[in-house]
C-alpha cells in the first residue's frame, strides 16, 4: 500500500506542474471540440474525455460493468470497473495530440466460492492499476479520434476469500486490438 501512496503522490506533484509543460505548447491543435464520448480502456468502455484550458488539459472517465451464468442455476457474477486519467498534451502536430497520461483503474469481480453440494455463495476479487502511459490521440476527421498508448504500471490484486494481496510493476501497451476512439460533439472548440 505504500507504494500506491507513492505512485499517488508523484502523480498529484505532475499535475501541479502540468501548467508549465503545457504554456510551452505548440499553437498547431487538431480543431475539435471539448467534449466527447469514447474510452481510453476496453475495461471501462463507458465514458468519454473533456478538455480544459485551451485543449492542453483534460479529464478521462470510464466504466464498466458484467454480469456472466455461475454454474449455479439461475445465479449470475457480477462485475465492475471505473477509470479517470488525466490526459495532458505533449506535443501538437496537424490532427495528432501526443500525450502523457496518468490515470488509475479499480475493479471488482464476483467469483464463486461454494462448491457444488453447497448453497450459492460469492465472493470478490480486486485489481487496482495506476499507470502513466504515453498516447498518440490521431484525428482520422475533425471530431473523431483513434489512440493508442504504451506505459508504465503499477498493479495490485487481491483474491476473493482470505489469500494475500499481490503487487507487481511493468510495463503496459494498447495496440490495434485495444485501441481507444472519441467522438467529440459537445464544448467548446480548441
Amino acid at each position: 500500500m505504500r507504494a500506491v501512496t507513492t505512485l499517488l503522490c508523484i502523480l498529484t506533484v505532475s499535475a501541479c506542474l502540468l501548467p508549465e509543460v503545457v504554456r510551452a505548447q505548440s499553437d498547431d491543435v487538431p480543431e475539435h471540440y471539448s467534449g466527447s464520448l469514447g474510452f481510453h480502456n476496453t475495461t471501462a468502455p463507458l465514458g468519454g474525455r473533456y478538455w480544459f484550458g485551451g485543449q492542453k488539459v483534460g479529464l478521462d472517465f470510464g466504466l464498466g460493468f458484467s454480469s456472466e451464468p455461475a454454474p449455479a442455476d439461475g445465479e449470475s457474477l457480477k462485475g465492475w470497473a471505473i477509470e479517470a486519467g488525466v490526459p495532458f498534451v505533449l506535443k501538437n502536430w496537424d490532427k495528432v495530440h501526443l500525450l502523457g497520461r496518468p490515470g488509475v483503474m479499480f475493479e471488482s469481480q464476483e467469483v464463486q466460492t461454494s462448491g457444488p453440494t453447497e448453497p450459492f455463495d460469492t465472493d470478490s476479487e480486486t485489481n487496482l492499476s495506476v499507470t502513466f502511459e504515453i498516447e498518440a490521440e490521431i484525428f482520422i476527421v475533425n471530431n473523431f479520434s483513434v489512440s493508442a498508448s504504451h506505459g508504465l504500471g503499477f498493479f495490485q490484486f487481491s483474491p476473493a476469500g482470505d489469500g494475500d494481496s499481490t503487487t507487481s510493476f511493468g510495463t503496459l501497451g494498447n495496440n490495434f486490438s485495444h485501441i481507444g476512439f472519441h467522438v467529440y460533439f459537445f464544448g467548446p472548440k480548441g
